[in-house]
């Protein structure tokens, strides 16, 4: 079993949070919201597709998480769901 200590835990979330700067302030608040609250019940595989995630355009996430369109990718589909449900 992986063992994060608190140290490595915040740095990783600070990293996160970076990444979740993006070019509209409503994006910055959701993504970042979702990091703070939440990131850390995520599994391995969760993890993984949010990263995935912050590395598409805005256009692509404004597309996702304010005009009701999903993506086509299933795993990326549901954490798309999940960021919606917390928001």
């Amino acid at each position: 079993m992986l063992t994060i200590n608190q140290s490595d835990s915040d740095r990783e979330i600070k990293r996160l949070l970076w990444r979740c700067r993006r070019g509209t302030r409503e994006l910055d608040i959701v993504l970042s919201r979702f990091v703070t609250k939440y990131y850390a019940d995520l599994n391995r595989d969760e993890r993984v597709l949010f990263e995935s995630l912050l590395e598409k355009q805005d256009p692509i996430l404004n597309e996702w998480l304010y005009n009701d369109v999903m993506p086509e990718d299933q795993g990326m589909a549901t954490i798309v769901k999940r960021i919606l449900l917390t928001h």
